[in-house]
């Protein structure tokens, strides 16, 4: 079954709503900045989402009992909604939300409160928006949806298994039309996270490049209306995508980084089983970040396809989030819609014998089908191949 993207919502570093972000694609501009949370214990970079007011969509009431990772979600979810104007059973629309930590901020703030003054003194308040499906939840109440409610926590892999999922519930018959992707924030524990994972980058993120040094940390809320293709097109919606093919394995990596292995086998399966013909596939939306997964990533790609593809990084201007995977699938979506691949900021040296169509600026290009791929850090892989609507 093949599944219609007809309505989409995003908050990024390098710009919120469809047209700032399609346009800073286009541009190559990078939302990396210098100010970065934590910025003292030796962390010079983040992307930020910037020029967020989340008080022209919400009620001052909800605002109150939202944390910020909520608003992000509320926020994208209606520009999402509002685009694809689906007229269905609000008992028959849900959610289905990636996060790689939730909200972080508010878990440790309630859990310091228990440890150093007792659980008389945590808030009431605090609890409820500290569980991880807390945006998927407050997102359901405010937006009035009353199916399908589910959060997906798996890490890098966050949104890409949520969109997974809603194919997979959709196809069940279980809902008419979800809500899906990721969202995640910045904070001073994400940073310290990814010291602690090792490979953050002191002097930019430079996927691909002989000289990179590691990833810079990212935030991001990005969702988009999924609905089965015969039912979109049966009410001549406006379709953005097909969601046409998916593989997904898993095989033993590390828990922290990606190690170096000589091959992912079960991964190249995953890129296989996605890629269908993969004469189709014009565009890889690659995940590299400037770590050792840059290398192994595009052995992995020319391993499942058979071929040399077109490949680039957009998380060099956007930052390493678990839940950029979704914003590479909205990449994918302007690049069918635009005929136009992205370039990948930093890159200016590729290493020596890696055999691989990296793309560094930019580049018009006819095509009908993208590659979106995903392997985590522990071992899971996934893959997600788009089409470009056909009238």
């Amino acid at each position: 079954m093949r599944f219609a993207v007809t309505g989409l919502g995003v908050l990024s570093p390098i710009g919120n709503g469809e047209e700032a972000f399609f346009a800073a694609l286009a541009s190559g501009r990078s939302g990396v900045t210098h100010d970065a949370p934590g910025a003292e214990s030796g962390f010079p970079f983040a992307a930020r989402i910037g020029d967020f007011e989340p008080r022209r969509h919400i009620a001052p009431a909800a605002m109150r009992r939202m944390p910020r990772l909520s608003q992000l979600t509320v926020v994208a979810a209606r520009q999402a909604l509002g685009q694809a104007r689906a007229p269905y059973d609000p008992s028959r629309v849900g959610v289905v939300l990636g996060t790689g930590l939730g909200t972080l901020d508010e878990t440790m703030s309630f859990v310091k409160g228990v440890v150093q003054d007792g659980p008389e003194a945590a808030s009431p308040m605090t609890f409820p928006v500290s569980v991880m499906n807390a945006a998927a939840g407050q997102l359901a109440l405010e937006c009035g949806l009353r199916g399908v409610n589910s959060t997906v926590n798996h890490r890098d892999h966050s949104s890409l298994s949520a969109l997974s999922m809603a194919c997979d519930l959709l196809e069940l018959g279980r809902a008419d039309a979800l809500l899906v992707g990721g969202v995640d924030e910045l904070s001073l524990p994400v940073h310290h996270a990814f010291m602690l994972m090792g490979g953050v980058s002191r002097t930019g993120m430079r996927p691909y490049d002989l000289g990179r040094d590691g990833l810079v940390p990212g935030e991001a809320s990005a969702l988009v209306l999924l609905e089965r293709e015969a039912d979109a097109r049966a009410r001549s919606a406006r379709i953005r995508a097909i969601v046409a093919g998916r593989g997904e394995s898993g095989e033993a990596r590390p828990r922290v980084g990606w190690g170096h292995a000589e091959s992912w086998p079960e991964a190249a399966r995953a890129v296989r089983e996605a890629a269908g013909d993969a004469a189709e596939i014009g565009w890889i939306a690659g995940s590299g970040n400037g770590t050792s997964l840059d290398e192994r990533e595009l052995e992995t790609l020319a391993a499942g396809l058979g071929r040399r593809v077109p490949v680039s990084s957009i998380l060099a201007q956007i930052g390493e989030s678990f839940s950029s995977s979704m914003l590479r699938v909205l990449a994918g979506i302007y690049a069918l819609e635009r005929q136009m691949i992205p370039g990948t900021s930093g890159l200016e040296r590729a290493p020596a014998g890696w055999d691989a169509d990296l793309v560094r600026q930019p580049r018009a290009a006819r095509l009908d089908a993208v590659l979106v791929p995903s392997f985590a850090q522990g071992g899971a892989n996934l893959a997600v191949r788009l089409e470009r609507p056909l009238s």
